[in-house]
C-alpha cells in the first residue's frame, strides 16, 4: 500500500491511473476485488465485485446503502457511493482452489462525488489537510496488542487463553509462535511493514510493532491487520480478540500510537530542539499539552467500548490520569529516549484496538494541533510509577482523572469542541447517539457478579 491523498476524490476520470491499475490487476490474475470502507463505529465493511466491474467503478463509484455506515444502528438511509483510492490496492494471499483477490480502500462519497461527512476516512484526511496548511507532516507507528484464544468448548461460552508458559518476549515453537509467524508472513505479502512481533505478558497475548507511516495509511493498515490476524488464527483453530480487557486476572491490550511531526517542506523533525539536542521543541511540548488538555474528550473515541474502561482501571501499564513522562509506562503520554539518527516520537498510550482507527488518529491529531495553535503548556512530567500514587495525591497535584466508564467518556465528548471539530458534526452526533444507547443498554444488564454478591442479601 502507498500513502493516500485528498486528490483521490471526488470521483474523476484519471485515465493514466485507471489504465495502470487495470494492467496491474490483470497481470496478477485478479478476478475479484474487495471494496473496503469503514463504518462510523470502526467495523470494516466490504463489497466484492468481479474484475470486469472495477474499471467502471473507477469512473462512477459503486452505489450502496448508506445505512451500513452507522454500524449496528440503522440511523441513515441514503444512497452513497464508494470511490476507490488506487494508491491502496494490495493483493491478498492466495490459497489453493481460491480465486485471486485484491483489495482497495475507498472514499465514501455522495452521488456527485462530494465527500460524505459520515466517512471516517475523509474525517481523518481533513485533519491532515489542516496539519499540512501549517506545514506539518504527521506520521504514526503503532504497537498493537491482542490475545490468541483456544477453541470454545461445547456448551461453554467462556473464552480461554491458549495455555502457555511464555512470558514477556519469551521465544517458543508452540502453536502461538507458529500463528504469529504466519501472521507476519501474510502481512509482508500484503505489503505491510511490521518492525517486530513478540509474546506479551499475558497468557497467549501477542504484540505487533507497525512501522511509522502516513496517517491515512496507518489507519488502512490497522483495518487490514485486524482482518489478517483473525483469518490466520482461524486457520490454526484459534480465535483472536482485540478486547481491551478480555480477562479480569490478565493484562489488558492497548494500541499505542508513536507519533512524529515533520516539516512538510524539508522533512525536519519538528519535535526535536535543534539548539539543545536533549530537550523537546516548543511544538513538542504544546503537542503534548493539547493531547493532555483534551484527554477526557478523546476517550470515547480512543476507548470506545464499555470494556475499554476495565483496562484503564486495572493498573497494569494502562493510564488512569492525563499525565506524561519520559520513563513511566503508567502515563498517558510517554516520550521515549531518542535513538541517534531517528525522529523524536511522542507515544500516546491511551488507545485500544476496538475503536475506529481513522477517528482515533483524527482526534489525536486534532488535539495536538489545538495545543500547538494555543501554545498549551503541559504539566511537568511525572516520572514515577503512577500505580503507586493514590488518586488523592494526583488530585492534589491538579492532574485530571480519565473517565472511569463509557458513560462518563460520552459526557466528556459532548462538551469537547475540539474533538467535535476533528470528527465533524455528523460523525460526532452519530457516535454520541450510538454510545449513549450502548451505555443505557449495559446499565440494564444484571451480571453474574451481582447475583453472587447480592442474590442472598
Amino acid at each position: 500500500m502507498t500513502g493516500s491523498s485528498i486528490d483521490a476524490f471526488p470521483l474523476r476520470d484519471l485515465p493514466k491511473v485507471r489504465r495502470e491499475t487495470m494492467e496491474l490487476l490483470h497481470a496478477r490474475g485478479v478476478t475479484l476485488v474487495d471494496l473496503q470502507f469503514s463504518d462510523i463505529a470502526g467495523g470494516m465493511k466490504s463489497l466484492t465485485i468481479p474484475i470486469g466491474r472495477f474499471e467502471r467503478t473507477f469512473l462512477e463509484g459503486y452505489r450502496f446503502d448508506g445505512a451500513a455506515m452507522a454500524g449496528s444502528a440503522r440511523l441513515v438511509e441514503v444512497d452513497l457511493h464508494l470511490a476507490p483510492d488506487p494508491g491502496t490496492i494490495s493483493f491478498l494471499p492466495q490459497h489453493p482452489e481460491e480465486p485471486s483477490r485484491a483489495q482497495v480502500f475507498c472514499w465514501v462519497v455522495r452521488r456527485g462525488g462530494q465527500p460524505f461527512p459520515g466517512d471516517p476516512r475523509s474525517a481523518l484526511q481533513l485533519q491532515l489537510q489542516k496539519a499540512a496548511s501549517h506545514g506539518f507532516d504527521y506520521r504514526v507507528g503503532v504497537e498493537l496488542e491482542f490475545y490468541l484464544l483456544g477453541k470454545e468448548e461445547p456448551g461453554n461460552p467462556n473464552w480461554r487463553p491458549v495455555p502457555d508458559n511464555l512470558g514477556y518476549f519469551d521465544a517458543g515453537q508452540d502453536i502461538l509462535s507458529r500463528t504469529r509467524h504466519e501472521i507476519l508472513e501474510a502481512l509482508q505479502t500484503i505489503g505491510i511493514e511490521v518492525g517486530a512481533a513478540h509474546h506479551e505478558t499475558g497468557p497467549g497475548q501477542q504484540e505487533l510493532d507497525i512501522q511509522p507511516t502516513g496517517s491515512i495509511q496507518i489507519a488502512d493498515q490497522l483495518v487490514t491487520i485486524r482482518q489478517t490476524i483473525r483469518a490466520v488464527a482461524r486457520r490454526h483453530g484459534l480465535r483472536a480478540t482485540f478486547m481491551a480487557k478480555p480477562f479480569p486476572d490478565a493484562p489488558g491490550s492497548g494500541m499505542h500510537f508513536f507519533q512524529r511531526l515533520l516539516s512538510l517542506t524539508d522533512g525536519r523533525d519538528l519535535l526535536h530542539d535543534a539548539q539543545d539536542g536533549n530537550t523537546l521543541s516548543d511544538a513538542a511540548r504544546h503537542f503534548i499539552g493539547g493531547q493532555l488538555a483534551h484527554a477526557r474528550g478523546m476517550c470515547a473515541i480512543l476507548n470506545t467500548t464499555i470494556n475499554s474502561y476495565k483496562r484503564l482501571a486495572d493498573g497494569h501499564r494502562a493510564p488512569r490520569h492525563a499525565t506524561w513522562a519520559h520513563y513511566s509506562q503508567g502515563s498517558m503520554i510517554r516520550v521515549p529516549a531518542d535513538i541517534a539518527g531517528t525522529e523524536t516520537e511522542i507515544e500516546l498510550r491511551l488507545p485500544d484496538a476496538m475503536g475506529n482507527p481513522y477517528l482515533a488518529v483524527a482526534v489525536a491529531l486534532g488535539a495536538a494541533l489545538d495545543g500547538i495553535h494555543n501554545a498549551e503548556e503541559p504539566i511537568s512530567p511525572l516520572d514515577e510509577n503512577l500505580v503507586k500514587i493514590d488518586d488523592d495525591e494526583l488530585y492534589r497535584l491538579g492532574i485530571p482523572r480519565l473517565p472511569a466508564t463509557l458513560g462518563e467518556a460520552v459526557e466528556a465528548l459532548v462538551t469537547d469542541n475540539i474533538v467535535r471539530i476533528a470528527l465533524g458534526d455528523y460523525i460526532h452526533d452519530q457516535l454520541i447517539s450510538v454510545k449513549q444507547a450502548e451505555w443505557v443498554d449495559y446499565r440494564k444488564q444484571v451480571s453474574p457478579w451481582e447475583i453472587a454478591h447480592y442474590g442472598d442479601v
